[in-house]
């Protein structure tokens, strides 16, 4: 065992936080060879891993893929007693639902995000920063494109997520948001700017985040407070994709140490087992190596050092995310140790 081990989790925990089917019930099904539509890779707090900030990924699949439990089946089948509801966190959150063709990032589902008393159309891939205190929630309206891709969703912010905690706006005591209000224009949208589809052309990076190839990586979205003024968490999410076969394989961070917390985030986009990452990853968190070959969350405490991170052998399209504080909450949200 070594002394950061502890900052790497490779495997779902809090199942039982999760919406829709209770742990129990995903079990029976698994047992019968059912899959349900959005699989949970990770979930990661400060009660996963010390000190951690808190997120979530998932892959949501097309009901095509063999072996998939319709929604109207899973509804009969499971009580569904943690329904998605609109509600507010006390920090800031990233939450993006992504289209996994990496040339066509606008091929994804139709759906929409309810932004207090607005709602935002959304007809292609996108990450949202949600202020703390704003109440919102994704949601499906009838109609509307409908993709045959698996999307990738996920969450992260400096803080810890419990259902228990945040209650809907009417369970805090707040007026509870009415159905959104949507304009006939999007950029008439108050809350629009908090919406990012892609990365500016020549978009700057982190300084310890090396060039890449662009025949292996393709950038999805980048979010600090110059793309999202006032932001405090932001983010750096990139498409991994096979075909570099180097030994050395791909160095994607050199060392360095900051003052506050990292999260890193690996998933494969594999149906045959999402656990697998179909690759390796070298990550040295603290001056001590790790190897890593399933789909992973690490965090990386401040001050501590970081990298050099490599991967290689990658046989499957590989979902990455960093997220970290931003602006003024580089100060406010530190992270733990």
């Amino acid at each position: 065992m070594g002394k950061y081990d502890k900052y790497i989790c490779t495997t779902l925990q809090k199942r039982d936080m999760l919406p829709g089917p209770t742990p129990e019930e995903r079990d029976r099904l698994a047992a019968e060879g059912k899959r349900i539509g959005m699989e949970h890779v990770l979930w990661i707090d400060d009660e996963v891993i010390p000190g951690a900030y808190y997120g979530e990924s998932t892959w949501i699949w097309p009901s095509s893929y063999p072996n998939q439990i319709t929604m109207q089946e899973q509804m009969k089948r499971t009580a569904n007693p943690k329904p998605m509801f609109p509600h507010a966190h006390d920090f800031p959150e990233l939450l993006s639902w992504w289209g996994t063709d990496p040339d066509h990032p606008e091929d994804t589902g139709s759906m929409g995000m309810l932004m207090e008393d607005e709602t935002i159309p959304l007809d292609k891939s996108w990450v949202s920063y949600i202020p703390a205190g704003m109440i919102h929630m994704p949601t499906r309206g009838s109609g509307g494109k409908v993709t045959t891709r698996p999307v990738c969703h996920w969450t992260s912010g400096p803080g810890v997520y419990t259902r228990e905690k945040d209650h809907s706006a009417e369970e805090k005591g707040v007026k509870q948001a009415e159905p959104g209000k949507q304009a006939a224009k999007p950029g008439e949208l108050i809350n629009a700017k908090y919406f990012i589809y892609g990365t500016r052309p020549n978009q700057s990076r982190k300084y310890y985040m090396l060039p890449y190839d662009p025949k292996y990586v393709r950038p999805m979205a980048y979010v600090d407070d110059t793309v999202v003024p006032g932001a405090e968490f932001g983010c750096e999410t990139l498409w991994l994709l096979p075909g570099e076969k180097s030994k050395a394989g791909f160095l994607m961070m050199k060392e360095h140490a900051v003052s506050h917390g990292t999260s890193i985030v690996f998933n494969a986009m594999n149906y045959a087992d999402i656990t697998d990452l179909c690759a390796e990853v070298e990550l040295w968190i603290g001056g001590e190596k790790h190897i890593i070959n399933k789909s992973f969350g690490a965090y990386i405490p401040p001050d501590v050092k970081q990298g050099p991170m490599i991967i290689r052998s990658v046989q499957k399209q590989i979902f990455y995310l960093m997220s970290y504080p931003v602006g003024k909450g580089v100060t406010k949200y530190r992270g733990g140790k």
